[in-house]
C-alpha cells in the first residue's frame, strides 16, 4: 500500500530506484516491474527521469552481462545473445554486445576467443582428461553438452578435434 499522498509517478519512481539499487536492469526490466504495480501510465516519464539521472542505460547493462555470461566459457555467444534479448535488450545491440565481450580488451579475434573458451569449457567438463582419450560416445555427449551452451557446430568440432575446417 503506498503512502498516504504519495502520487503514482512518485511511487514509480521509488519502485524504480529501489530496483535498480540492487543491481543494473534493462528498460524493459523496469517497465516490466512498473507495469506489475499497475503504473504502466508512468512508465514512459520514469524511464526518460531514470536516463537523465544516468541510471539506466541499455548499452552498458548488455556490455557488462555480455562480459559475466561468456566469461570462463560459461555461455557460448549464442545463448548468451538470447539471454540479453530475453532480458530486454535488441538483437543486434545483443550481438555486438557478446562479440565485443568475446573478443575482449586484448582486440582479440571473436571467433579465436569463442574456440579458446570452448577448449577451456570442455577440458573442465572432462575434468582434465585429455580430450582426445574420449570415445565417440563421449565426445557425442561433450559435444551436445557444448551445443546446449551456446557454442556453434564448427567451433565444437574443432575444439574436439573433429575436424579443422580450412578458413579458420
Amino acid at each position: 500500500m503506498p503512502p498516504p499522498g504519495q502520487t503514482p509517478l512518485a511511487r514509480a519512481k521509488a519502485i524504480a530506484l529501489r530496483q535498480l539499487a540492487s543491481r543494473m536492469r534493462t528498460e524493459a526490466q523496469v517497465r516490466a516491474r512498473l507495469a506489475r504495480d499497475g503504473l504502466e501510465a508512468e512508465a514512459d516519464e520514469t524511464v526518460a527521469w531514470l536516463r537523465r539521472l544516468g541510471y539506466l542505460d541499455d548499452a552498458a547493462y548488455a556490455r557488462a552481462r555480455a562480459r559475466s555470461l561468456v566469461a570462463g566459457g560459461r555461455l557460448g555467444p549464442r545463448v548468451a545473445e538470447r539471454r540479453l534479448v530475453g532480458e530486454g535488450i535488441g538483437a543486434g545491440e545483443a550481438r555486438a554486445a557478446v562479440a565485443a565481450a568475446l573478443a575482449g580488451e586484448a582486440g582479440e579475434d571473436p571467433r579465436a576467443a569463442e574456440l579458446a573458451l570452448c577448449r577451456a569449457l570442455a577440458e573442465r567438463r572432462t575434468r582434465g582428461r585429455p580430450l582426445a582419450d574420449l570415445d565417440a560416445s563421449g565426445l557425442r555427449r561433450l559435444s551436445r553438452f557444448l551445443l546446449g551452451r551456446g557454442f556453434s557446430g564448427p567451433v565444437v568440432a574443432r575444439a574436439l578435434g573433429v575436424y579443422e575446417d580450412q578458413d579458420g
